[in-house]
């Protein structure tokens, strides 16, 4: 049987809800930013979610599926000074209750994922979602609601 883990630098930034669970490796990073993950939370293997100087809240009964990525902030990349040298823009990622993300979903900052939605596979989600809305596609759209 494999070994399960959550990898977690900056502690102090970091709250995890009751009946957390993974089906493989999670990593957390706040570096100097939240997380903030709800009750019931069940994560598959390979999930990335990165504050670095922002917010990340997660409800109640959120799936996430495998290799996710939820990052919270990106780099500055002004001219005249190499990228890796100039820091991060902060933003938030909020994700209400009862949220499934598919496998490979990629969830970018200043985003709202409301209560009842569906992010299929693959999508990357750029902007905030309707409640119980199914979105799919790059960029990620809404297509339907959840009957």
């Amino acid at each position: 049987m494999p070994d399960y883990f959550v990898k977690i630098k900056n502690g102090k930034g970091i709250a995890i809800g009751a009946n957390f669970s993974s089906n493989g490796t999670v990593r957390l990073y706040a570096d100097q930013g939240t997380i903030t993950i709800g009750d019931n939370n069940s994560y598959n293997s390979n999930v990335f979610i990165g504050a670095s100087g922002g917010e990340i809240v997660i409800g109640n009964n959120v799936l996430i599926g495998p290799n996710c990525v939820l990052r919270a902030s990106d780099h500055k990349f002004d001219r005249g000074e190499l990228i890796k040298n100039q820091g991060h823009v902060s933003g938030h990622i909020i994700i209400e209750d009862d949220v499934w993300i598919g496998a490979n979903a990629v969830i970018l900052k200043n985003v709202t994922i409301r209560k009842g939605s569906v992010i299929g596979a693959g999508s990357i989600l750029t902007k905030s979602t309707e409640e119980y809305s199914i979105n799919v596609g790059v960029p990620s759209k809404k297509v339907s609601e959840r009957s």
